[in-house]
């Protein structure tokens, strides 16, 4: 049995660190471009549906990038249940989003375009922690049940 498959095995803590890290950078390029959809939708509407929309279209295609590049998935084999899940886990960002810009609105009377940016990110950047644990467990290759039996039953 490899080092990858013992659970709690530096070298799957390793792995696991490594991807997090991966998925960190794709996740700043995408909260990048969530931000900047931000700003641009903000000139035209108010802050709660520019957050909406600029959430909806940022973590579809964010979904696409950590689907090719933090987990390896290529093709379009469960590319509908990974966006549906991506969709999911929107309404959890939505609502914890909404909720800070909310408090925000709540606490200061004029907030600030920058304001409402800082306190957006930092929303999505502690969603994007919950969103890695569950993209990971839907996106790593499972190893089939045969393929654990014969590893275990190996001299």
């Amino acid at each position: 049995m490899g080092a990858e498959s013992s659970t709690g095995s530096p070298a799957t803590w390793r792995s696991i660190l490594v991807q997090l890290v991966v998925f960190a950078c794709v996740g700043g390029a995408f909260n990048v471009l969530y931000g900047l959809l931000y700003l641009v939708l903000r000139e035209q509407l108010s802050a709660q549906p520019a957050n909406a929309l600029a959430l909806v279209l940022s973590t579809i295609a964010g979904t696409f990038g950590h689907r090719y590049i933090t987990f390896g998935v290529r093709g379009t084999e469960r590319t509908v249940q990974h966006q549906v899940l991506g969709l999911a886990l929107l309404g959890f960002s939505l609502a914890v989003t909404a909720g800070s810009l909310w408090v925000l609105e709540t606490t200061v009377a004029r907030p600030s375009r920058a304001q409402e940016l800082a306190v957006l990110i930092a929303a999505n950047l502690g969603t994007g922690l919950v969103r890695f644990f569950v993209f990971r467990v839907a996106m790593v290759t499972r190893r089939r049940p045969t393929d654990a039996v014969s590893a275990a039953a190996a001299p």
